[in-house]
This record gives C-alpha cells, sequence and structure tokens, in this order.
C-alpha cells in the first residue's frame, strides 16, 4: 500500500548558506567578520532600517535621495568605494573551517545595516557588481547596533543631531545628568507632538527638516534641556507629565493671547529664533504666574501674558539668527513683563 504524503510536507529545499572568505577582529569584548561581497549580493540579504519620524521602531536616518544619486553616479564614472559597510548578521550566522569562512542564511533578512546604507544602496540602483567590504558583528544585541551607530555618526556631517537625541532611550544606562537631561526634553516633545490638544502637535520633527510652522527636536532639546537637568534646571522637581503641562499651558496660552504669531501663517513662535526666545522667558513667566495665581493653567498663564498683549513679536524677525538673538528677544519680552508687573503693583506679596 502506497501511503499518502503529509499534508505539512514540502518540496521546497533549504538553500546552502553564503559562503565567503573572511578575517576574524577581536576589540574590546567585541568579534567582527570581515569579508567581500557583491553588492547585489549584500543588498539581496540585508535589512536597510529606516528611522521614520511617525514609527517608534528603527534607527537608521531616512535614505537621502540627492546622496543617492551622488553616489550611484561616482560609482558609474568607475570610481571605487573603499569604505567598508557595517552590519549585524543574525543568529545563524556561523564560521566554519576553523574561522576562514563566514556562513551566511541565504535570505532578505540576514543582517541590517548599521552604516553605509547609502554606499550599500547607491551600488544597487545601479545594480553593480562592484564589490564592497563588509564588517559584521553576529547576533548584536539592539541596544548596541544603536549604540555603534552614535558612536559612528554622532559627530558626522548629515547625520540630524535630532536623531542621536532621539535615539539616547536606547542606549545603556551610563549616562550623564546632560545626556538624562536630553532624553527627558525628548520624551516631552514626543508627548507634545502626539497629543491632538496641543499647539506642538504633529509640529515638532525629529528627521527633516523644520517647514514652516515647526519645531526640529534639535532645536526643542536644546533649549528645553536645560530647564529640566536634575539637580540644577528650573523645573528638576516637576515628574515628565508636568514639565510637559508646563510648555504645553505656556503655548496654549500663547496662543489664546496671540493667535496671529502662533498659527501657520505667521508662526514666529514655533520659529528657530521665537522658540529659543519663548523658552527663554519661560522661567520668568512660571515665577510670575505662580506668585500670583499659585497654578500654571492655561487660565493662569493668560493672565500673566496680558500684561504684555501689545508686545511687539514682529521685532523678533529683524534681530538676525543665533543664540545670542534668542536671549536678547527673550530678555525684552521677560524685561517688559517684568515691568509691567511689578509697575502695576498687584502682585500678591510674600507673606514672611
Amino acid at each position: 500500500m502506497v501511503r499518502k504524503r503529509s499534508e505539512s510536507a514540502t518540496d521546497e529545499k533549504v538553500s546552502p548558506p553564503l559562503r565567503f572568505p573572511c578575517l576574524i577582529l577581536h576589540q574590546g569584548n567585541y568579534q567582527i567578520v570581515c569579508f567581500v561581497a557583491k553588492a547585489t549580493t549584500l543588498w539581496e540579504i540585508l535589512q536597510v532600517n529606516k528611522r521614520d519620524p511617525d514609527k517608534d521602531k528603527g534607527y537608521q536616518r531616512i535614505l537621502s535621495p540627492a546622496r543617492l544619486a551622488s553616489i550611484s553616479k561616482f560609482i558609474e564614472r568607475g570610481n571605487p568605494i573603499p569604505n567598508s559597510v557595517l552590519v549585524s548578521l543574525v543568529k545563524g550566522t556561523t564560521l566554519s573551517d576553523n574561522g576562514k569562512y563566514v556562513l551566511i542564511p541565504r535570505r532578505k533578512d540576514a543582517g541590517w545595516v548599521i552604516d553605509g546604507q547609502h554606499r550599500l544602496a547607491g551600488a544597487h540602483e545601479l545594480h553593480s557588481d562592484i564589490e564592497m567590504l563588509a564588517m559584521a558583528f553576529i547576533d548584536l544585541p539592539l541596544k548596541e547596533q544603536i549604540n555603534q551607530f552614535v558612536t559612528i555618526n554622532r559627530e558626522a556631517r548629515g547625520v540630524a543631531t535630532s536623531l542621536y537625541y532621539d535615539l539616547l532611550k536606547h542606549l545603556p544606562s551610563n549616562k550623564s545628568d546632560s545626556d538624562i537631561a536630553k532624553e527627558r526634553a525628548s520624551d516631552i516633545a514626543d508627548m507634545l507632538r502626539r497629543d491632538e490638544n496641543s499647539p506642538f502637535f504633529g509640529r515638532v520633527v525629529v528627521v527633516t527638516s523644520p517647514k514652516r510652522g515647526e519645531v526640529s527636536l534639535t532645536n526643542f532639546v536644546r533649549k528645553v534641556a536645560p530647564l529640566v537637568q536634575r539637580n540644577k534646571g528650573k523645573f528638576h522637581l516637576y515628574n515628565v507629565e508636568e514639565q510637559k503641562g508646563i510648555v504645553d499651558n505656556y503655548y496654549k496660552a500663547l496662543a489664546n493671547m496671540f493667535p496671529a504669531h502662533s498659527g501657520e501663517k505667521d508662526c514666529v513662535f514655533f520659529q528657530t529664533l521665537g522658540f529659543g526666545a519663548l523658552i527663554h522667558a519661560l522661567p520668568t513667566v512660571f515665577d510670575l504666574t505662580m506668585k500670583n495665581s499659585t497654578g500654571f493653567t492655561v487660565k493662569d498663564v493668560s493672565e500673566t501674558l496680558k500684561n504684555v498683549e501689545d508686545f511687539p513679536f514682529e521685532e523678533w524677525t529683524k534681530l538676525g539668527t543665533g543664540n545670542a538673538a534668542e536671549v536678547q528677544a527673550g530678555e525684552d519680552l521677560r524685561t517688559q513683563l517684568l515691568m509691567r508687573i511689578e509697575g502695576a503693583g498687584d502682585g500678591k506679596s510674600l507673606r514672611l
């Protein structure tokens, strides 16, 4: 009797792994496998993990079309690409013949590109058979992949500082107070840009350059981190929800009092100088509001800002750019605010 074939059986054969001669390097606690492969082969087995501003996963910056075109033309002219591509190969990659060969599973996700994705993609665009040098970790944990990416790219030209800030939360825990403050500021920015009821909703950009009416994460973190830094920041005693609420209510009150400068048409408050100036003035606005209202609700802040309802924010556009201009603009606002409130003499006195 002929036994029927099981329905779970398959005619598919497991493809043999790709086999490359290799060298093994030992650096610190890491073992790095070095091998040469055609760009088309690497493209078939490696994933480029794009960092999309609308997703929580992934850590690579979005590929630049202009940079891809430039690299493709460079290769097409017969120029060499001697730089290596740094990758993390998945579990299942093995070494054979006493480490003379690396065996990589023949699959579309056999590894992730940590650095060199533009070089690899540029060669792929040409369907080029150019050989590339690959430096590979095997089964490197995600945190270590990110750590390698940041270490390599933090000071590199063309890598957004905002991406570094956005990655801090994934790094190992031995962080300085400054790094922790940047992480906290990044978290606050993330909460605000996702809050549909916030003036910052969809207006804090992580990877792309800010358009009119948007604030870059770089600028947000640069100005807010000092205010939340442990043991020294103005708002360091508050938790992250309260810190987010302080910034949010401040901008909601500004939108209430000065709608012409917070909308998309004339968005002084969301320009680099305007945002820097307003955050510079925030501690003073906070102190005056807390003294007179013992709270920092939108209504409370609006009452404080009424004292400068005629402030010429449009003049900020004439101050130029840079930190000095931001400080000067912020000083102008806080000085007028202090003069108006102290001159009115209606602030609550401190009971001693």
